[in-house]
């Protein structure tokens, strides 16, 4: 899922900067690009970026677990955001 998840988020902050929703973008632009680092990052001979073997050798499982938290606050917060700016554009039309 670090595949769709990449371009996925991609895709939006391209569309808030397209849109010229300048917070928002400003918002979801540390993000991409951290997912854009991680994903060109990955070691020759991984898997991927969440590699098992290599998450419990190193010892890396609860760096990523806080990672997880991060960003499953992240988007709990653009959930909420998204939400309230379409209730917002129904209400104004």
């Amino acid at each position: 899922w670090v595949i769709p998840e990449l371009i996925g988020h991609t895709i939006v902050t391209v569309l808030m900067l397209v849109s010229l929703h300048w917070f928002i973008f400003l918002l979801n632009l540390p993000v991409a690009t951290w997912n854009i680092y991680r994903f060109i990052m990955v070691p020759s001979g991984n898997m991927g970026v969440f590699d098992p073997t290599e998450i419990h050798n190193r010892g890396q499982l609860k760096s990523h677990m806080k990672e997880a938290m991060i960003k499953l606050g992240f988007h709990l917060l653009c959930f909420f955001m998204y939400l309230y700016s379409m209730i917002l554009a129904l209400i104004n039309d």
